[in-house]
């Protein structure tokens, strides 16, 4: 049995500050072969280091003793030795973990607890939270200003386990709605988010939870939002804020809003973030059936999943009939029955093998055709190689009155690597990254039809207008932008978006390369009938989009208005 976990060559650091071991031992293993190996830390300054001297795979987990455990190699399996270290010799450490590490990164335990929970981090990063100098950089004044000040300053290291806090944000002279004040706060928890963000990046993003349901610049009420800090986006922050727009645009059901704000963290300038509506289940949000952790009845939605690319306890793994595999976790509910987990597994391989069958009718009964049709134009206008890779969403609501309901794709959230490819081709054909079911679905023949039918309207209704609010964001974070490259300079993964003139010109550049791409493929499209497609409104206004000799036209309140905002009879 082999497992995924690599011990780097190089140095790696333990913060000894929460756990105040006198001596400190790194424990790693694997259970087969049986072997654990323990080796030596020395102190430096306030941490602690070991020099890996060469790289080491398929081990299982890791963990750091608080005792002068003898350094050698133990014919053990790691999970028989970790209990004998704690149960036998009665030594306190931490929790063990398969988390991978990187070489010059350090282990951070969340409390001196026995057996406590912890997080790699970069060292700068560690470093810097540290740190008590003011960071040289400052609040551009242009965006709100989101101010988290943690109990006692702890710094944000874990994406499991929340610590508590306070809030406020003070949107300047915006036009914003500010939420709090300095005097009077608004309560909540915060932790950190993300995958891949979260681990190699010094500017990490971070999760929000309100102890009460709050109205953010003024976006609907929840507990939940996310800070994303878009650390790895090298064309100018632009990535998401143009893959949410074509969303809003092709009416898909449900798209997170989001605002630029600047961060201050316990007192510390931390640049640039997107403080963003948090994917979930809500009348507001994705809105379906909320269905209770652990359900034994009715059990048919409402379901939230996501394509992960991440194997953890508790996927749902299968595999395609092209032989990638697929794992998927149920954001929500998020703890599962026996009830649940059959009904859940049942339908997904049942829609694995629709998509992969020969009946239009079971597939198209089974998927809705407008928002799988929607979402695929998404990620071929912004070339998102990793499309169905990871944060692909799709959800179902409960079945009601004998009729089962169908399963849709969206929302739309992570487009971190659009346009990396810069290829002539379909973003299934030759993928970087697995591209699950994406590449069968184009086999279809009434989904390529519906697909474009979106694409005529984007083509007619969309192609300046984007251009347009993509001139329009850039200006409006330019400042934060030069402001966040300067606080983030010289960290892990840092990407310089100080002259957005010339990202924002690189960023169209890939934008209208794409679209005239497409516009080879597809030429204009097909010319829907209102009856063919599917508009729903947009989230920032009650309207209803409706088509009108292949023009798009909006209604509100009675009068019908072009999408310039201009009347029209």
């Amino acid at each position: 049995m082999s497992f995924a976990l690599t011990i780097p060559a190089g140095t790696l650091y333990f913060d000894n500050s929460r756990t105040n071991y006198s001596t400190v031992r790194f424990v790693y293993g694997s259970e087969t072969p049986a072997v654990s190996y323990v080796v030596t830390m020395t102190q430096d300054s306030n941490k602690w280091k070991v020099e890996i001297p060469q790289t080491v795979e398929n081990m299982y987990r890791f963990t750091f003793v608080g005792g002068a455990l003898d350094e050698g190699t133990y014919e053990q399996k790691f999970s028989d030795f970790k209990e004998y270290i704690s149960k036998t010799l009665n030594m306190n450490r931490t929790a063990t973990s398969e988390v991978q590490m990187n070489a010059g990164d350090i282990f951070v335990p969340e409390s001196g607890d026995n057996w406590a929970q912890g997080s790699w981090m970069s060292l700068s990063a560690w470093e810097a939270s540290q740190s008590t100098v003011e960071p040289s950089a400052s609040i551009s004044g242009t965006l709100p200003v989101v101010y988290i000040n943690t109990t006692n300053n702890t710094a944000i290291t874990s994406k499991e386990t929340y610590i508590t806090g306070s809030l406020y944000i003070d949107p300047l002279t915006t036009g914003y709605p500010a939420l709090g004040t300095e005097a009077a706060p608004v309560t909540g928890q915060f932790k950190g988010r993300g995958n891949y963000t979260w681990k190699d990046f010094d500017k990490k993003p971070y999760k929000i939870k309100f102890d009460a349901k709050q109205s953010v610049l003024g976006m609907p009420k929840n507990k939940h939002w996310c800070l994303l800090a878009h650390a790895d986006d090298d064309m100018g922050f632009l990535r998401n804020m143009t893959g949410f727009l074509l969303s809003e645009q092709l009416g898909m059901k449900w798209t997170p809003r989001f605002v630029p704000v600047e961060l201050v963290l316990n007192g510390q300038y931390w640049g640039l973030y997107f403080l963003t509506e948090h994917v979930r289940i809500a009348d507001n949000r994705v809105k379906i059936t909320e269905q209770e952790d652990y359900a034994t009845d009715s059990v048919t939605g409402g379901w939230l999943v996501e394509i992960d690319n991440y194997q953890e306890n508790g996927n749902i793994v299968f595999d395609e009939p092209n032989g990638e595999r697929v794992m998927i976790t149920s954001k929500e509910p998020e703890l599962l029955s026996a009830q649940q987990r059959n009904y859940i597994e049942t339908q997904l391989n049942t829609l694995n093998n629709a998509i992969y069958g020969s009946s239009a009718t079971q597939l198209w009964n089974m998927l809705d055709i407008d928002e799988a049709a929607k979402f695929y134009l998404i990620q071929e206008i912004m070339e998102d190689c990793e499309s169905y890779h990871g944060s692909c969403f799709l959800y179902k609501d409960r079945d009601r009155n004998g009729l089962k309901a169908k399963w849709f794709f969206g929302p739309v959230w992570d487009f971190g690597n659009a346009y990396i490819r810069h290829q002539d081709t379909w973003i299934y054909d030759n993928p970087i990254f697995s591209q699950h079911w994406v590449g069968q679905l184009a086999q279809w023949p009434e989904f390529n039809k519906k697909v474009r039918e979106y694409w005529y309207i984007f083509y007619h209704n969309y192609r300046s207008t984007t251009r347009s609010a993509i001139g329009e964001f850039a200006a409006k974070i330019t400042q934060a932008a030069k402001n966040d490259a300067e606080r983030w300079r010289g960290t892990s993964h840092y990407c310089d978006n100080s002259n957005m003139t010339k990202r924002q010109s690189e960023f169209l550049n890939r934008f209208n390369w794409r679209v005239n791409w497409l516009y080879s493929r597809w030429g204009v499209g097909i010319e829907p009938t209102e009856e063919s497609v599917e508009l729903v409104p947009t989230n920032n206004m009650p309207t209803r989009k409706v088509l009108r000799n292949g023009q798009l036209l909006i209604e509100y309140e009675g009068k019908t208005y072009n999408i310039l905002g201009q009347s029209v009879q």
